[in-house]
């Protein structure tokens, strides 16, 4: 059975992309077969980060003008990228309809990876909102930074509200320590629980490191490399795979990816 999971934020410049990429690929490398769909659609740019050049974009697929696997990026890594389209304008604005048939489209792929990650717009716009809740499991990327917290809770309410969600996993970037980033999370936990009867579970941090930065100029990710002084980024990112290989509750939604 395939695992769907969605890397979510409130805002953007937190490093969504990025660990979406590098979750990818660490799942790649535990022997898994992944997909990565970035969702981000008009401004998609995981292809960017995978050194990779794509000619085709999901907007062919939703015309009917090709199929999913003739647009599909086999990485020199094995990961199954798909691309989202970068400055293509009919993608910014899809209607439901047509986000709903990118959902089942990649449906097909069903039988032939584990995982697929999605790399979810920022924000909470309908897009983000719709290919986050088609995933089994939602991880949001948090910043120890006042609007990253008001936009996460922002979105969090958005799925509680609009799609009856009462749980979500929280990925704290660029903290200084585990304590940091221990009573980030707290403070946020705390804040969403005044609010909502959402439970959000703490499933890793990844620390504020000039490996991050260069791996992303360079375009090489950061879980390829194995610079004794990345240890920490290193660590903590596959101990966020790890959990995040573990399941979920199912939550109940209009369309999931794999439903069927």
């Amino acid at each position: 059975m395939v695992k769907s999971i969605a890397f979510s934020s409130g805002k953007g410049g937190v490093g969504k992309t990025s660990i979406a990429v590098n979750c990818a690929l660490a799942l790649k490398m535990r022997g898994a077969s992944v997909a990565l769909l970035d969702a981000d659609f008009g401004m998609a740019n995981s292809h960017i980060m995978l050194d990779q050049k794509v000619t085709g974009s999901l907007l062919e697929v939703i015309e009917g003008s090709t199929n999913l696997d003739s647009i599909i990026c086999e990485t020199p890594h094995g990961i199954k990228l798909i691309p989202g389209g970068s400055g293509v304008i009919e993608l910014l604005n899809l209607h439901n309809d047509k986000r709903w048939k990118i959902i089942k489209s990649i449906g097909e792929l069903e039988n032939k990876i584990d995982y697929l990650i999605v790399d979810t717009p920022a924000g909470g716009s309908d897009a983000a909102i719709d290919f986050a809740t088609a995933c089994d499991e939602i991880c949001i990327v948090l910043v120890g930074e006042p609007t990253s917290f008001m936009d996460a809770y922002s979105f969090i309410k958005a799925l509680h509200l609009e799609r009856g969600y009462d749980y979500v996993s929280v990925l704290v970037n660029m903290a200084s320590s585990e304590a940091n980033a221990i009573q980030t999370f707290d403070n946020f936990a705390k804040t969403v629980a005044k609010f909502m009867p959402v439970e959000v579970k703490m499933i890793g941090w990844l620390p504020k490191s000039q490996i991050l930065q260069k791996s992303i100029l360079s375009r090489q990710p950061f879980i390829l490399q194995e610079q004794h002084n990345g240890k920490t980024l290193l660590s903590n990112m596959r101990r966020v795979v790890e959990a995040l290989s573990m399941p979920v509750p199912s939550k109940q939604s209009s369309i999931k990816f794999f439903n069927g």
